[in-house]
């Protein structure tokens, strides 16, 4: 069984519905039999304890993300020492060496731009990420439980962590989350809604992985 890290924080209604989703990953991972550390409020040193302390095998993020940077809440968590473009803040602390050894999955946007291939530069087994915003279709007017429109997409981002959870290797992982989009567009497209298969297509084409990817938990 593996130890795992989840980071998520419902700071606005983006990441409330991604919180909702990860809590459910977390959940299905504690009950089968997975050492699960979540963090709802995470600073730098917090991520820094759970992972000297727990050496976490797997680390799955949400939040929003930057070229060069993730961000949770209210703080920059992994950072490579540069400006940010996307995010327009200058990055004065660099921890990209913290995950070397581990299997990253930065469910947000933007990071598979730089921030990806950066923390396998520094050593990471392998990484996820989307190089362009992770857009989806949700319904303002219920709660995340709730959400139909929202459902497709998530459940399609979290099948990397999903798939590593029941023995794929990362390549395998990788391809059941390209399948879901596939999936789901598909059937978004069978219902007539072009605006949900239209951006299931894109966050499909936008899904960047790199490292190695015979990796399992």
């Amino acid at each position: 069984m593996a130890t795992i890290l989840v980071i998520a924080n419902p700071s606005d209604p983006a990441t409330r519905i991604g919180y909702y989703y990860m809590r459910l990953f977390a959940e299905h991972a504690a009950k089968h039999g997975h050492t699960v550390i979540f963090q709802k409020t995470p600073t730098l040193q917090a991520l820094y304890k759970a992972i000297t302390t727990y050496d976490p095998k797997l680390v799955v993020a949400n939040g929003h993300g930057g070229f060069k940077t993730l961000t949770v809440g209210p703080n920059v968590l992994i950072g490579i020492r540069s400006y940010d473009e996307a995010t327009h803040k200058k990055i004065d602390n660099q921890n990209p060496e913290w995950f070397q050894g581990r299997i990253v999955l930065l469910l947000t946007c933007n990071a598979g731009r730089e921030l990806v291939q950066g923390l396998i530069s520094y050593g990471a087994e392998a990484v996820m990420g989307f190089r362009e915003p992770f857009i989806f279709i949700n319904d303002d007017t219920v709660e995340a439980p709730k959400d139909t429109a929202a459902k497709p997409f998530f459940l399609s981002l979290l099948q990397p962590a999903l798939q590593l959870l029941k023995g794929a290797d990362f390549g395998q992982a990788i391809q059941a989350t390209k399948d879901a989009f596939t999936y789901y567009y598909d059937e978004t497209q069978a219902a007539g809604d072009k605006e949900s298969s239209k951006y299931l297509r894109f966050d499909r084409e936008n899904l960047v992985a790199m490292g190695d990817f015979s990796v399992r938990l």
